[in-house]
């Protein structure tokens, strides 16, 4: 029956109302602070969709463009369980449920992150031998760094931003023994 509606919709039917549209939505329940998007061409739908920080409020809702009638109403109990811990796990992610405690917590594990950052530098520094930078030499038995390239190349594929890091690096490396050979030439 929607396909039929639809069909005679793309033939010139009139699209519902955005106020019709609107008390739909609210006279289904959806939490305040809803975004509602309009139809893209003439099989497309309404959808109002909420994401408050209350995850259980979470909802969305498709309306066809002609009737305003509701097709599909979702929210967090409708999904799986997989669904529904994906969702807490975001919400956690983001700071959202359990108030400031949780923002505490986030907060923290981010300045331990900066603090670890830093604190690499800082030894290297320290460790460092006078008058170089301590990079390891080129090892005599290939072995071993072959099984760390091929690690460093999977890692490059699976995370651009890595394989761009360690290229910019290699290119880095490849410049600076190049100058070494100028120099003892």
């Amino acid at each position: 029956m929607l396909a039929a509606r639809r069909h005679s919709g793309a033939s010139g039917g009139v699209p519902a109302q955005i106020d019709t549209v609107v008390t739909t939505v609210e006279a289904a329940g959806i939490h305040p602070g809803y975004a509602l998007t309009m139809p893209s061409g003439p099989e497309g739908v309404f959808t109002a969709s909420v994401y408050p920080d209350d995850i259980s409020q979470e909802r969305v809702i498709h309306l066809d463009q002609y009737s305003g009638a509701i097709l599909f109403d979702m929210g967090l109990a409708d999904l799986g369980a997989l669904g529904r811990a994906a969702e807490w796990g975001v919400s956690i992610h983001k700071g959202q449920a359990f108030g400031v405690a949780n923002q505490v917590v986030l907060a923290l594990a981010c300045a331990a992150m900066v603090l670890m950052a830093v604190s690499a530098v800082v030894m290297w520094w320290k460790r460092r031998p006078a008058g170089g930078l301590g990079a390891p030499t080129v090892p005599e038995d290939w072995r071993i760094p072959r099984g760390i390239l091929v690690i460093a190349v999977a890692a490059g594929i699976f995370f651009p931003l890595v394989g761009l890091s360690l290229v910019v690096v290699a290119c880095i490396e490849l410049a600076l023994f190049g100058l070494r050979r100028m120099r003892a030439a």
